[in-house]
């Protein structure tokens, strides 16, 4: 039973090495990358409610080297706040801004009806589509390194993935920042490859093969069923490891986290049961090391060293992929991470109960509107918080 433990020790040591030279592989080849012959594109984005950051996000868009054809606003109401607000900011763009109400969504993700409600302006003139999500800060680059494989005929779809910047935030949101920063830095294969609603940029060609207005009609997020769809048909999907978003993370905490998961757990089972397993045993072996290490078994110590200076090199690397995306971390931020590497068995339990909590959580909730998940490509709006007629 003893060599069983000591097993479970080793597991963690090889499982914290892995993350680490992944992220030594990933950071070595992050190359920028824009957009080498001229087009046109759409960006679409679904807001809702009023956010005090959306004014940095349509400066980032004003500043992108690639300049889109304009920017198509879906909101579900009239009163709808956000829309007010993006129409406050349109003076920031250099591009038109189009707004579309997709009204109360009832048996799909109020996003997904926004989503689709915006993909009935895109037209002849669209060569491309970027869907985004409303809190990114995405660098100047972004919008050529999204929309250049598809001008270019190589690719149909083109999708990156978040950069978590918890700042000075809370000790949950730095733990979850963390986490992320390691899943950010996994590589993509082809086959599994995994949309991120945040950014990706679809072909026109692509759209109507994936038919989206028509599949977003019952979904609980739009992202994951497009890619499931998209890998049905055979489209080609590029990931691009330069384009991680930066993602102001001070409000992301365990339930967001959950969230993702539970998004998982619906469309693709496989991924987090597999993931569940991994953390299970990383777990138990961290746990084991410690123990051993605080009853004074030297080998234990030695064992709890190495994966501590192992999570330290992974900061460092977490530090150069920041600077390399145009994201450098704060002082704050960098000491705040380096206590998460520090604290194995904190990050490890904390995803470990995130996982195994949204096993079988059938309610989940995008701003202030829950959903209970009933089953495939079903759900019911458990409660929405209701926008009154001066739009609050």
């Amino acid at each position: 039973m003893i060599w069983f433990f000591w097993s479970l020790g080793g597991v963690s040591l090889l499982i914290t090495l892995g993350f680490l030279l992944l992220s030594i592989w990933h950071l070595r080849s992050l190359r920028r990358a824009g957009a080498d012959r001229a087009g046109r594109g759409s960006l679409i984005l679904a807001l809702r409610g009023d956010q005090p950051r959306r004014a940095a996000l349509f400066a980032a868009l004003a500043a992108q080297e690639f300049f889109a054809r304009r920017l198509i606003i879906a909101v579900e109401s009239a009163n709808d706040p956000a829309l007010a607000q993006a129409r406050a900011l349109a003076s920031i763009l250099p591009i038109p801004l189009e707004c579309v109400i997709a009204g109360e969504a009832e048996a799909t993700a109020q996003k997904c009806a926004n989503l689709a409600a915006a993909m009935a302006l895109i037209d002849q003139h669209d060569d491309a589509v970027v869907v985004l999500d409303g809190d990114i800060r995405p660098q100047p680059y972004w919008l050529g390194c999204l929309v250049g494989p598809i001008l270019d005929g190589r690719y149909d779809i083109v999708t990156g993935y978040r950069w978590l910047q918890p700042d000075s935030a809370g000790w949950m949101a730095q733990a979850i920042a963390w986490l992320d920063h390691g899943v950010a830095l996994l590589p993509r294969l082809k086959g599994i490859t995994v949309l991120w609603g945040g950014s990706t940029a679809y072909s026109v060609a692509a759209l109507r093969q994936l038919d989206l207005r028509r599949l977003y009609a019952r979904q609980l997020v739009d992202d994951l069923s497009a890619g499931l769809k998209a890998r049905a048909l055979r489209i080609r999907i590029l990931t691009r490891r330069a384009l991680l978003v930066p993602l102001p993370s001070a409000a992301r905490g365990f339930s967001f986290y959950r969230r993702q998961f539970q998004y998982g757990w619906h469309y693709q089972p496989a991924a987090p049961a597999i993931a569940l397993g991994v953390t299970t045993l990383h777990a138990l072996g961290i746990l084991m090391v410690l123990a051993a290490s605080i009853g004074g078994h030297g080998l234990a110590q030695l064992c709890l060293a190495m994966i501590l200076l192992l999570r330290i090199a992974a900061l460092r690397c977490h530090i150069a992929v920041a600077e390399k995306i145009g994201a450098p971390m704060t002082g704050a931020e960098i000491w705040r991470q380096a206590v998460m590497a520090l604290l194995p068995p904190v990050t490890v339990m904390i995803l470990f109960l995130v996982i195994l909590s949204s096993v079988a959580a059938r309610r989940m909730r995008w701003r202030d509107i829950a959903y209970d998940i009933i089953g495939p490509e079903k759900l019911s709006v458990a409660w929405r918080r209701l926008f009154d007629d001066a739009g609050g």
